[in-house]
């Protein structure tokens, strides 16, 4: 409909928000509450009328979404997405509904004037999620036994106690090992990825050194270096602290790593595991002089089933990135690769240190 002289109404903010499919609120820059949508007000089972004019956290006690908002005025407008939480499980209309939060700040003429809370309903995506879950956990140990009594069977021959074999058919059993040991593998890993996110994987902290898990680590994958000719250098400070980690999940990612760097890494090659300490954390990198990952891949590869199109040498199911991330977050950390392409990769994640050496 328009106005009598042919524009159309002014629309007020208040009327947009209010029509919005997501919940809305909105506070001022001292966090008092100034608006709230009546989706926003069915979610959290409030009465508008009463909460306007109080301070969000009288109105709403999740603990997250308040603190996202006092680091967003404490720094005067800085977006801080990592604190808040991805979904919030709510019972809405007798149902269980999962809605991901999104806390943003308002900003005019550069002054930050208050902050605004949007919840969106990821129901379809999380009910979806889990169900393709549960079918990835089935499979995976449904292939699981098979695949190791395969590789086992196919060790027996190996060794010769079935009889000897000619080269063609040592060739061709090791060939069937070598692919059982990687379908073995996508297994596990695909398991992994299971357990984390059903939050089964419990984490077993302890005081570990970064050259002893380094060392355990790349250890086995000495052969595969020889083959490749690939040379591997280390660089741990002699007086680098210890980290407070679950150290077999850190020698899991050093493993990761160092074996994508193998695989991408041209014969001739060189690979650098190093690390140092910044304020309170250690910093481990893995650098190889391969192949290189292009910038629009530097993000995608971290997540589930990503693979960079066009890789010759690839060979997994994108599992490994997405699983070292989980576990590096776990740990309080982040994950991330510098790369271009023809030019190498290193690939960075960090570890927190061991309070008890600095006390």
């Amino acid at each position: 409909m328009q106005s009598n002289n042919g524009q159309l109404p002014v629309i007020h903010a208040a009327a947009v928000l209010q029509s919005l499919p997501e919940g809305a609120i909105v506070t001022d820059a001292d966090t008092i509450v100034q608006f709230i949508n009546k989706r926003a007000s069915d979610i959290f089972d409030i009465d508008t009328s009463s909460a306007i004019g109080k301070p969000f956290s009288e109105v709403i006690s999740h603990q997250e979404i308040n603190k996202t908002i006092r680091r967003i005025i404490a720094s005067g407008g800085e977006w801080c997405p990592s604190a808040t939480p991805e979904t919030l499980n709510v019972t809405l209309e007798g149902q269980e509904q999962y809605l991901k939060i999104e806390v943003s700040p308002m900003v005019e003429d550069e002054m930050l004037v208050g902050t605004v809370i949007l919840l969106t309903d990821v129901t379809h995506y999380e009910r979806a999620d889990r169900l393709k879950t549960q079918f990835v956990a089935t499979i995976s140990h449904e292939f699981r036994n098979p695949l190791t009594s395969i590789v086992m069977a196919v060790e027996l021959l190996l060794d010769g106690r079935q009889g000897e074999l000619n080269k063609d058919g040592q060739a061709l059993l090791q060939a069937i090992r070598d692919d059982g040991q990687r379908l073995a593998q996508l297994v596990s890993n695909l398991l992994k990825i299971v357990r984390l996110d059903e939050g089964e994987i419990r984490m077993e902290m302890e005081s570990a050194g970064v050259e002893e898990m380094v060392k355990v680590a790349t250890d086995p994958l000495m052969i595969q270096l020889m083959e490749k000719q690939i040379t591997l250098t280390v660089r741990i400070p002699h007086k680098l602290p210890e980290v407070y980690v679950d150290a077999t999940k850190a020698i899991w990612i050093l493993t990761n790593l160092v074996g994508n760097a193998i695989r991408y890494t041209p014969k001739g090659g060189e690979i650098i595991v190093s690390a140092n300490k910044r304020k309170n954390k250690v910093y481990i990198s893995v650098t190889d002089t391969g192949v290189g990952i292009p910038l629009n891949y530097h993000d995608k590869i971290f997540e589930r089933y990503t693979q960079v199109k066009g890789d010759r040498m690839a060979g997994g199911a994108g599992l490994g990135l997405a699983i070292a991330k989980d576990i590096v977050e776990a740990h309080g950390g982040r994950i991330w690769v510098e790369s271009e392409e023809s030019k190498g990769s290193c690939f960075t994640f960090t570890l927190p240190i061991n309070d008890k050496e600095d006390k």
